[in-house]
């Protein structure tokens, strides 16, 4: 049905011109206390949601479906839409609704898979990876970022085997790609159907380095050693670029980038992740238990669970740096009434990273707050019990 043909009141003329902005997601239309869906969008929340499809124009020669929710109800609906694959697009009123003319309405930003975490602190995860992948002559670059950390890293593949071997380990929430790759088949049925990632397509309209730079606010990459990697560049500029767009916010506090030298790693293919149960026990197909990963993990923290996670995915190869970790755990062993007071302490520190993107993107609540002043408390008392402990190692870490 062509909107044109449709006798529109004016706050539907609003809707589909909000919807052609964001043709791929479902558009929650916030109409007083409700948040609406017409068309296709409410058979979709029909099906996903399990709520009534009714019409706004009964008596039309074909009325439009249209589904809704409270507005309240947003924390229990939303999670269900995203989890089904699906990207919504929220639509506020942003100005007062007791004026007589038409209330304005604008997308105050796209939640999608990745950024889910960013409305609520009950859907925080261990895993809050984001991907974006180039490609050109079959070389494949790809942009990470952890939200959760705040870690921001590139790297590049020379084929799309290598390629898989890391998407495997990272298990990202969602990845983005160009429109280009979006259309090569054994790229989008390798993603969705043997990874089952969420994979959104996405044409930058900017200038990759010029994105970057003027983001960073440097004059040029160097700094960043991502300065002659043209395409990883590309890559990263195309994920900064989507998640600005979606959040409609700058992502200032995404300060530096980094590029990822696999080489530092030991390489562990998926067949050797998924046989020695690292992270996945195929015989329970649980992700967790039953697994090394679950055996070893007695972390107090998200962060702590991360770290974990990422080190036995990625074991170093430098000698060096092993030993340098390790003796910083002898300290700890060592020193067991040190080791129980800073765990006792870590048990109270909450993702730091993640409050304050929260507080950066005014999606902050007062329990963030709350857990800011009680991690930022502990981190203090933990800094204190070092001072006051006799290793000088672990001394030195804190100055």
């Amino acid at each position: 049905m062509e909107i044109e043909d449709r006798d529109l009141t004016p706050a539907m003329v609003q809707y589909y011109e909000l919807k052609e902005q964001n043709s791929d997601a479902i558009l929650f239309f916030r109409m007083w206390d409700f948040y609406e869906m017409f068309d296709e969008d409410a058979i979709i929340a029909n099906k996903v949601l399990g709520i009534a499809v009714t019409s706004r124009n009964k008596n039309a020669i074909k009325p439009t479906p249209l589904a809704w929710i409270p507005f309240h109800a947003k924390e229990k609906y939303l999670p269900m839409l995203i989890e089904a694959w699906y990207k919504v697009a929220i639509a506020e009123q942003i100005s007062d609704p007791n004026l007589k003319w038409i209330v304005k309405r604008e997308i105050v930003r796209v939640v999608t898979p990745a950024t889910i975490w960013l409305e609520w602190e009950k859907y925080e995860t261990e895993n809050s990876n984001i991907i974006s992948i180039s490609s050109t002559n079959n070389i494949f670059w790809l942009s990470i970022l952890n939200l959760w950390e705040n870690k921001w890293k590139t790297c590049e593949f020379n084929d799309f085997n290598s390629l898989q071997s890391e998407l495997f380990k990272l298990s990202p929430k969602e990845v983005v790609i160009e429109k280009k790759l979006f259309s090569n088949i054994e790229i989008k049925e390798t993603l969705e159907k043997k990874y089952l990632l969420n994979i959104y397509f996405f044409e930058p309209k900017l200038d990759s380095y010029k994105n970057l730079i003027n983001h960073f606010k440097t004059i040029n990459l160097n700094a960043f050693w991502i300065e002659n990697y043209k395409e990883s560049i590309r890559a990263a500029s195309l994920l900064l670029e989507y998640l600005s767009v979606n959040q409609k916010s700058d992502f200032h506090f995404l300060n530096t980038i980094s590029f990822l030298d696999l080489s530092d790693f030991m390489k562990l293919d998926e067949s050797t992740i998924r046989n020695l149960d690292l992270v996945y026990n195929i015989a329970t197909k649980s992700t967790k238990e039953g697994t090394l990963y679950w055996v070893l993990n007695k972390t107090k923290t998200i962060s702590g669970s991360n770290l974990m996670y990422e080190s036995i995915l990625k074991p170093l190869n430098n000698k060096e740096e092993i030993e340098k970790k390790q003796s910083f755990i002898e300290e700890f062993l060592k020193d067991k009434i040190l080791l129980d007071k800073v765990r006792n302490e870590l048990q109270y520190v909450s993702n730091i990273n993640w409050i304050l993107n929260r507080i950066a993107l005014n999606r902050t609540s007062p329990r963030d707050l709350i857990n800011l002043k009680n991690s930022l408390k502990a981190v203090l008392k933990i800094i204190e019990i070092i001072k006051n402990s006799s290793s000088n190692k672990l001394k030195e870490i804190i100055k």
